[in-house]
């Protein structure tokens, strides 16, 4: 029963905390610490169902880049190409030692008021075109491969380092999922060999799996929201007011 509450707590915290700009890896990592529930290939089959709730409210624009016919939806697609590169090549040359961030306290401390900074900064920038160009791509890509520290949340990164370069938040939000789609795609089948030999039980994946895709589509919802009424540098604040109490907890322990 232990195990089954833990995990249900972990799928709705993933599924909120994945695509607000707050970390998921950053909440995990602290809820872990927490329970003494250490399982790295659980918090990544959460985060493959979290996907699943992009899927399905982006399924418009993705049908529409599988038309390659159209120069447009190929340059998009090399677009969203490049801008996952660097987080492939970090995330596999440096497992090991990006593992070794999750159990340190300090670090995600550290770690979430750095998010905090890039977040909040984004109020600052203003929106000077609609489309993505290349080396918005580089760039979006080159912070995107930052979060896959916990507490540098993955979204936050990259649709703040869109609204840095002027892009739209509509299209920063969109290009956002979009990569994050391959991302976590990749993540999930290098990490499923690990799950399938935990000792979870498929009862368990199932109802986290739902847990997370329902609580996604919400968060993404009301993401979408929040983004319109030019609040979304607000999360800043709350990463950094989250990292600074954790610091805090940190020096306490």
């Amino acid at each position: 029963m232990d195990l089954l509450f833990q995990a249900v707590i972990l799928s709705i915290i993933q599924g909120i905390s994945e695509w607000f700009p707050v970390s998921s890896s950053g909440h995990l990592a602290i809820m872990h610490n927490i329970f003494g529930f250490q399982n790295l290939s659980f918090d990544v089959f959460l985060h493959f169902a979290s996907i699943f709730a992009v899927i399905l409210i982006f399924w418009k624009d993705i049908i529409k880049l599988l038309n390659i016919k159209n120069k447009e939806n190929l340059r998009y697609i090399f677009y969203i190409a490049i801008a996952i590169i660097p987080a492939g090549i970090i995330g596999y040359l440096f497992k090991k030692q990006i593992e070794c961030f999750f159990s340190s306290i300090f670090y995600i401390g550290i770690f979430f008021i750095i998010s905090g900074i890039l977040v909040y900064s984004t109020k600052f920038s203003k929106e000077k075109k609609e489309e993505i160009s290349l080396f918005d791509s580089i760039f979006i890509g080159l912070l995107q491969a930052i979060a896959i520290l916990p507490g540098i949340s993955r979204s936050g990164a990259t649709i703040s380092s869109s609204i840095f370069r002027g892009v739209s938040k509509k299209e920063a939000v969109k290009f956002s999922f979009l990569i994050a789609i391959p991302v976590i795609l990749g993540a999930s089948i290098l990490e499923f060999k690990d799950l399938t030999l935990s000792n979870i039980s498929y009862f368990i994946l199932l109802l986290c799996f739902f847990i997370t895709f329902i609580t996604s589509l919400f968060t993404i919802k009301i993401l979408m929201k929040i983004i319109k009424s030019e609040k979304f540098y607000l999360f800043g604040v709350y990463n950094l007011v989250l990292g600074i109490l954790i610091l805090i907890w940190n020096f306490l322990k």
